[in-house]
């Protein structure tokens, strides 16, 4: 008890703070109370010392296990990015363009554009379900693309720019 100040100091330049060395001396303290010692220790001072630094680090290891009360506050605050109703039927709805849109293709080419882009089928092994080439392949959804996407902007374009002006007379 009569080193407690001299230790504290110590511990306070480890640990960077007289709060974490006052609580790792207490720690250590009640730790001490519990244990029985067998053998005799050469350096005691030492000895507290590693103590103390060792029950700091744990606590710290342990606390960064756990969020703070300003993560819980940040996680409780975030905001619902799930879909509205309103979103949910928007999304139906440009589906529903597409796959309209999608029937405009010939049978061919519409099934080698689902294969590829819905069920991440490779070039080779759409070639071998059609016996095409892979060249032939990748033209066919080089002409799917294309027209899905003249197609596609004849139907949002108008929707966009109705939304815009619906934005920017507000």
């Amino acid at each position: 008890m009569s080193e407690y100040p001299d230790l504290k100091r110590r511990l306070a330049g480890r640990l960077g703070s007289a709060d974490a060395a006052n609580e790792a001396l207490q720690d250590t303290y009640v730790r001490l109370q519990r244990t029985e010692i067998q053998d005799e220790i050469r350096n005691p001072r030492s000895y507290l010392i590693s103590m103390a630094i060792n029950i700091a680090s744990n606590r710290i290891r342990s606390e960064a296990r756990h969020l703070s009360a300003t993560d819980i506050e940040e996680l409780v605050e975030l905001p619902d990015e799930s879909p509205n109703q309103e979103r949910v039927a928007e999304a139906r709805s440009d589906l529903q363009a597409v796959e309209r849109a999608l029937e405009g293709l010939p049978g061919r080419r519409r099934a080698m554009f689902r294969r590829f882009w819905v069920n991440n089928i490779e070039y080779r092994d759409i070639a071998l379900e059609f016996n095409v080439s892979e060249r032939t392949v990748r033209h066919e959804l080089l002409l799917a693309t294309r027209y899905l996407q003249e197609a596609t902007e004849e139907i949002f374009i108008p929707a966009l720019q109705k939304r815009l002006s619906e934005v920017s007379s507000q």
